[in-house]
């Protein structure tokens, strides 16, 4: 009998400080973005740059409301508007760089993010079942993959299949490298050329992804950040 109602007082605590978790979220100065609604197409890389900029002078908005989209993701589920393909670099935290939280962003984080299989096939998902319509494509400065392909050297275990994937979309500065010039006068460019060529693949691969963006449905952005300032630079 006893241990019936301290089940029950312990089910009870939980749902009031849940309740209360809810309204703190809801009466919070800075609510998040309606997750039903998302990011409008049109004014995502407006969002993205604001968060950058709140990133770097330090007015990040209110984590307080974290719980709640914790709590309302847990239970209704994500719907994501930006898919972001970004290197694995520990210096490039996605969402931080970005001011966004639980349920905003769908990310996936390769080594000089390079699209793969398995890439492709995350942001079919959440194109298709997510309402995802926007992906960006986020290299970074002094990028060490990008770096390691333009030296062109023998790499050990696996490593090579990233600069495999790496070496066409830089092939015309990997020679000028290999012809003298300092690779460290290279690597940004190098890091914005990959940018363009892993959108292009990523394009080439999927054909939802292609017959998505010919319907309106999906738009393709590359940006490169600067691994010294956190600024995020969008690319035509």
């Amino acid at each position: 009998m006893v241990g019936s109602m301290m089940t029950s007082l312990k089910g009870l605590c939980g749902s009031v400080l849940v309740l209360s978790f809810l309204l703190a979220g809801f009466c919070s100065s800075a609510p998040p973005r309606d997750l039903e609604a998302g990011m409008p197409m049109t004014a995502v890389r407006a969002e993205l740059e604001a968060g950058n900029r709140r990133f770097l002078d330090g007015s990040v908005m209110d984590t307080s409301w974290h719980v709640e989209r914790i709590l309302k993701t847990g239970t209704f589920g994500q719907s994501p508007s930006v898919g972001v393909l970004a290197c694995a670099d520990s210096r490039l935290p996605v969402e931080l760089i970005f001011d966004m939280g639980v349920g905003d962003l769908f990310v996936v984080r390769v080594a000089g993010n390079v699209d793969t299989k398995e890439g492709t096939g995350t942001f079919e998902y959440g194109a298709a079942a997510l309402g995802m319509h926007t992906i960006l494509v986020l290299g970074h400065t002094k990028c060490g993959a990008v770096d390691a392909t333009l030296e062109g050297k023998a790499l050990p275990g696996s490593i090579p299949t990233l600069a495999e994937a790496i070496a066409p979309g830089v092939a015309e500065l990997a020679a000028q490298a290999k012809a003298g010039t300092p690779r460290a006068r290279l690597l940004t460019a190098a890091a914005e050329a990959n940018v363009r060529y892993q959108m292009k693949v990523l394009l080439e691969r999927s054909e939802l992804l292609r017959t998505a963006q010919a319907d309106g449905k999906l738009q393709m952005m590359g940006g490169i950040y600067d691994v010294d300032t956190g600024m995020v630079r969008f690319l035509d």
